[in-house]
């Protein structure tokens, strides 16, 4: 649900997978991101699954100490 609360001077948002413990990157957080038009960029992912898993749910950037693992999965 998309209000007008929200107007941001930004254009992402770069986090962790977690927090505290706190998992951080949801579906709902993404989505919500995504319904208010800024993208979610996660770090530091340097494991295949875990930049799969990232990409399937629809994360606009990974920062990663591994380019060539993400390099590889996205053939390039």
């Amino acid at each position: 649900m998309a209000t007008n609360l929200l107007n941001p001077a930004y254009q992402a948002f770069q986090v962790p997978e977690e927090s505290g413990g706190i998992p951080v990157v949801i579906p709902h957080f993404v989505n919500s991101a995504h319904d208010h038009g800024l993208q979610v960029h996660i770090w530091t992912i340097n494991e295949e699954a875990d930049m799969l898993r990232f990409i399937d749910l629809g994360l606009d950037g990974i920062m990663t100490d591994r380019p060539d693992i993400l390099m590889q999965i996205l053939g390039r």
